[in-house]
């Protein structure tokens, strides 16, 4: 009889025992989404120097020749400008 009953007590405790292990907790992983700076090449185009009108003015010209050929290299400067802006701007 008492033998009868310790086998029932280790049956239940291994009961016990293995239906602990099948009922653990499921781990469910989720993807992460990292987000990293990657460098880039840029690939912009090259903006050409153009020709400035002050370069071309020689020495012995009068004031009126370079007031005017500083007027155009400002008008000149400006586009220039705008054109590498657009291509920094198209790096970022």
């Amino acid at each position: 009889m008492i033998r009868a009953a310790l086998l029932c007590i280790m049956l239940g405790v291994a009961c016990l025992l293995l239906s602990g292990c099948a009922s653990a907790p499921q781990v469910i992983e989720k993807p992460v989404d990292v987000k990293v700076p990657v460098p880039v090449e840029c690939k912009a185009p090259d903006v050409a120097v153009p020709p400035w009108p002050l370069a071309a003015v020689p020495d012995s010209a009068s004031d009126f020749y370079f007031y005017k050929a500083a007027l155009a290299e400002i008008k000149l400067r400006e586009g220039y400008e705008t054109r590498l802006r657009a291509a920094l701007a198209a790096c970022q």
